[in-house]
């Protein structure tokens, strides 16, 4: 949860200087008191805590689950505290009694920084025990979790194995508890492995986990073909052995996994902030989350003139017209009482300006909503603040999370602790402020579908389909965004429909899409029913790619979603609804704009020296027709490229026009690999492309 302070009111450090004999006095007498009370007795009480995936592996920016296992000799009546690098605290309490061990799970958010979670534990009020870890960085490795009844058939995982293509993976059991915590449990998995059962087997609220995980990147590998009713029709694998599932895809591996085959099916794999494996999330940086708030909360930052003008009046009155005028009297000796008078009447106006100040504005959320099959995810940026000081309360759905870190490292600490604490039917996050002072917390969890589809297909150099308004609500500036741009929708009523066209072709790198249909609440130039605020897409680009390949994604806005908040004071809400769907094939040579594209692995990531390998992956589309020529577009600078033929590496030259062919054994499962060393001299940010051929073309 970042927050950001915006003002503290003079009156409220007058008030405090003046108190500062009462309280010296109060500390005083206090610290007698601590000084005479004798030590209580304790028995022994342990702390021991992990986090993280196997050995603290993570990959930066993702939430990580904590887990702390108290073993104590007498009753511990307390909670536990997991501190981040910003101060952010993510809380639980807990009861263990005398003579046992208990563990206890939390999911805390992760900052770039790779600086250290601290976790504490309280008895009561008092400090029991602290512990501090710090998490290692997944460059190069995958993370993989292996549910119950896989294990069962597998027997005992190894720690770690090598990858064929690369690199090594790290396995762990992953538990239904675990997924029970919502889908941020899951975000440091690239890859979870299952059978059909323990898929069947899931709660609504760990499958709600486990299809969210999947719409922000996941890769679901199944080891058999059972019945898999439980996920969406249409990401359950077909004929082609594989399904998309938003960003993410659901494999079958034939049993390999229950015969410990990982290295065979394990593959490299991008980012889930974005599709280019780019730490720092999308080039989509057009808006400020607190701006968009504070103005449509009517909140702002107090003018200085208000409070300099008294201030300098005071000034000049007691320096020089008050000196001249008592010399001139002959009445110096009321000065005693004149200077204290006219200190009451400037402290009396600077502190009816801050009141006026402080009884203006209402609390505001701003929320960004991603689709899926049967749920959606939110991710909500919340103002509150306190006119008299005190505890401002955000209550939040069960299941939702702190999301601290990520916008934290972008802006700067805020020196505001947010405190979130969760249970088995709320969850709520506490901010202490002082008077006047606000505060954005950053939170997420999952919510119900939106309703909000889109299909999409390649027609000559276009991609074309429909948008649909499946839900109850009218939504305002729907827009489509593609490879090429966005199309404008404009207003669609429920159950309305509109047709869509956007140019196939990728944009350069660094061209922002979003602020060629929206000028958002902020822009001045926005029309009153502009209902837009480019802060929440901003935040939201930070934490998953915007516009990943082969995918076009709808967005529409409504304030009449409250998405499940109840904030102190009362809001108002503003939400973007979102939902990706696939681009389709037709007839012809597969076309690039439906060919999904990753960069796997980077030696430019935000630790990498430029001195290793990168790896490209691509997925062609289920449904492409079978038997068609495929060509990889070699970058410029390059002659020759790595293919992987699905037992080694093959070095491949380029054509006159610097194509490679990518023949049959080296797009098996419908995945082609290619590599390259970055120190061949290709320094490119665009992912080359990949597409299918007219028969002879290639001759």
């Amino acid at each position: 949860m970042w927050s950001q302070p915006l003002t503290d009111f003079p009156q409220s450090i007058v008030r405090r200087t003046s108190l500062l004999p009462l309280v010296a006095i109060a500390l005083a007498v206090a610290g007698t008191n601590i000084a005479s009370s004798p030590a209580r007795a304790a028995g022994e009480t342990t702390l021991t805590v992990t986090a993280g995936i196997g050995d603290g592996w993570h990959d930066p920016g993702d939430h990580v689950v904590v887990t702390a296992t108290v073993t104590t000799d007498e009753l511990v009546d307390g909670h536990i505290d997991v501190v981040s690098s910003s101060g952010a605290v993510v809380t639980r309490e807990i009861q263990v009694a005398g003579g046992t061990t208990k563990a206890f799970s939390l999911v805390a958010p992760t900052g770039f920084d790779l600086a250290p979670i601290t976790v504490n534990l309280y008895r009561g009020n008092e400090l029991v025990s602290k512990k501090s870890l710090t998490l290692r960085l997944a460059d190069a490795v995958e993370l993989v979790g292996v549910l119950p009844a896989l294990v069962a058939r597998a027997g005992d995982l190894p720690d770690q194995v090598k990858v064929a293509t690369g690199g090594s993976a790290v396995l762990t059991e992953l538990s239904v508890e675990q997924m029970s915590l919502g889908s941020a449990a899951l975000e440091a998995f690239d890859s979870i492995a299952a059978t059909a059962a323990d898929v069947r087997s899931l709660q609504p609220a760990q499958l709600a986990a486990l299809l969210g995980w999947l719409n922000r990147g996941g890769r679901l590998l199944l080891d058999d073909a059972g019945d898999l009713s439980a996920l969406p029709e249409e990401w359950r694998p077909g004929n082609a052995g594989y399904a998309l599932a938003g960003r993410g895809e659901v494999r079958l591996i034939d049993g390999k996994g229950s015969n410990n085959q990982w290295a065979a099916v394990i593959e490299p794999s991008g980012s889930s902030t974005n599709d280019n494996a780019n730490f720092f999330g999308s080039n989509e940086n057009v808006g400020l989350t607190q701006q968009d708030l504070a103005l449509r909360a009517g909140v702002k930052q107090p003018s200085l003139v208000p409070l300099l003008v008294p201030l300098v009046a005071y000034t000049v009155i007691v320096s020089v017209v008050l000196y001249f005028v008592l010399r001139a009297t002959r009445r110096m000796t009321l000065a005693w009482v004149a200077i204290p008078a006219l200190a009451s009447v400037t402290a009396l106006g600077v502190f009816v300006y801050g009141q006026q100040w402080r009884a203006v504005g209402k609390p505001a959320a701003a929320t960004f909503i991603e689709s899926y099959p049967g749920g959606a995810d939110a991710y909500s940026s919340v103002l509150t603040f306190s006119r008299d000081g005190g505890t401002s309360t955000i209550h939040l759905p069960a299941g939702w999370q702190s999301d601290s870190e990520v916008t934290q490292y972008f802006f700067g600490p805020s020196g505001i602790s947010p405190r979130l604490t969760s249970s088995a039917t709320d969850t709520e996050v506490q901010v202490r402020l002082e008077p006047g002072q606000v505060t954005t917390a950053n939170v997420l969890g999952p919510t119900s579908e939106a309703g909000l589809l889109a299909t999409a297909s390649v027609r000559d150099d276009e991609v074309v389909g429909t948008v649909t308004n499946h839900g109850t609500i009218t939504l305002y500036q729907v827009a489509v965004f593609g490879p090429g741009g966005v199309d404008d929708i404009g207003t669609l009523a429920p159950g309305a429909s509109a047709d869509f066209a956007i140019d196939a072709d990728p944009l350069p790198a660094g061209f922002t899409r979003v602020d060629r249909v929206w000028k958002g609440t902020a822009n001045p130039n926005a029309t009153d029913d502009e209902i837009a605020e480019l802060g929440i897409w901003t935040n939201a680009g930070f934490g998953r790619s915007m516009y990943p390949s082969a995918l076009v994604r709808a967005a529409g806005w409504t304030t009449e979603l409250g998405n499940g908040l109840d904030v102190t004071g009362g809001f108002t809400s503003t939400t973007v609804v979102t939902s990706l769907a696939p681009i389709r094939p037709t007839s012809g040579p597969i076309p690039a704009a439906t060919i999904r594209a990753t960069l796997a692995r980077t030696p430019f990531g935000m630790f990498g020296n430029g001195l290793g390998d990168t790896i490209y992956r691509y997925v062609l589309p289920p449904d492409a027709p079978l038997g068609q020529g495929i060509v990889f577009e070699i970058p410029a600078g390059l002659t020759a490229v790595d293919l992987w033929n699905g037992s080694g590496w093959v070095n491949q030259d380029g054509d006159r026009r610097g194509r490679v062919v990518v023949e049959p054994a080296m797009r098996a499962d419908g995945v082609i690999l290619v590599r390259f060393n970055s120190a061949d001299g290709f320094f490119g940010d665009q992912i080359p492309e990949v597409r299918g051929i007219e028969p002879g073309e290639f001759a």
